[in-house]
């Protein structure tokens, strides 16, 4: 399948939910303070565990990587999950999905958090055996000691702004540390992160990008993104209900699908926002858009373009359903 890179037009005019500083109109922000990251990151790098390394590719090495979205209660999408890992394709577990797949007897091989707040230590409480865990050197130290005695790895997630982080990690690891590119959530990272370990063939599950029909935004309870809020955005003639952070998830995978996917084969299951741009190779673009460009009166020209939801699309030469 060819697939396109697209323009996503993440325009969020609108009045924000009822939370508005965890609203941001541009860019995600971090969910805790700068300040707590670098607290974080300076804790556990002196409990001196193993960094992560960067790998040779793993062939034809399938994983499913699996975030803790809605569509993963769709009976589809779970047996679509349940083959993948009894023809032996090895499980990625993202956060507090960890719990959920071994509750249904799907064991990880991988379990990867990201998250600097405590509130994240039940995702690791319960110790997978056989399981390896990469662990951010921004999670909180909580979760790092829980982890001392289990096969983990820190990894280091960040943006090329980050200085202070920079400064941290040099001067600790005398400059021999592997950056992670910062790109906003768990799920956008998990893919770079995997990438660099040589995993390119990558299914992946509950990374939706958006709440379910039902209102719901995981498979499973989790209180830390109850009041959130939401918008409702247009995707080729869809409607979706978005975070802010799943909103701007969806703009970092383009950028992601962008410049580095010629290096992946990604196949996402279930039938979220993120799956629907793959698909379609969209523009995503808010409601109160559409709304105005479907209104435009007084003989105004109207092309079209946002009505349908579709934008310009560029082709680029690359699989992305591995099977």
């Amino acid at each position: 399948m060819t697939e396109h890179v697209f323009d996503v037009q993440k325009t969020m005019d609108f009045s924000p939910p009822t939370n508005t500083r965890k609203w941001d109109t541009s860019v995600m922000k971090l969910n805790v303070t700068p300040d707590i990251i670098l607290e974080n990151i300076a804790a556990n790098i002196q409990k001196q565990l193993p960094q992560h390394v960067q790998h040779e590719e793993q062939g034809q090495q399938h994983l499913a990587v699996v975030g803790g979205g809605w569509s993963l209660e769709e009976p589809e999408v779970f047996e679509e999950l349940r083959e993948l890992y009894f023809r032996g394709v090895k499980l990625v577990a993202l956060n507090g999905s960890a719990n959920w797949l071994m509750e249904r007897n799907l064991k990880p091989a991988i379990h990867i958090v990201m998250d600097a707040r405590p509130a994240n230590f039940p995702f690791i409480e319960k110790p997978i055996p056989g399981c390896k865990y990469f662990l951010a050197s921004q999670c909180h130290p909580t979760l790092v000691d829980a982890c001392i005695d289990r096969n983990v790895r820190l990894f280091h997630v960040i943006s090329s702004d980050s200085e202070k982080e920079r400064e941290i990690l040099d001067n600790y690891y005398n400059k021999r540390w592997l950056q992670v590119p910062g790109a906003g959530t768990v799920g956008i990272v998990s893919i770079m992160l995997l990438r660099m370990i040589g995993f390119k063939f990558q299914h992946l599950f509950g990374i939706d990008s958006c709440y379910s029909p039902k209102g719901t935004h995981h498979a499973y309870p989790q209180a830390l993104n109850d009041d959130e809020g939401w918008a409702t955005f247009w995707c080729a003639g869809r409607a979706f209900r978005c975070s802010a952070w799943q909103a701007s998830q969806v703009h970092t995978f383009q950028q992601v699908i962008k410049h580095h996917g010629p290096l992946l084969q990604l196949e996402i299951h279930g039938d979220g926002l993120l799956a629907h741009v793959l698909r379609t190779g969209a523009a995503l673009q808010d409601e109160k858009d559409v709304e105005n460009a479907s209104g435009m009166s007084n003989g105004g020209e109207h092309t079209g373009s946002k009505s349908n939801g579709m934008a310009e699309r560029e082709e680029v030469v690359r699989e992305l359903a591995p099977d």
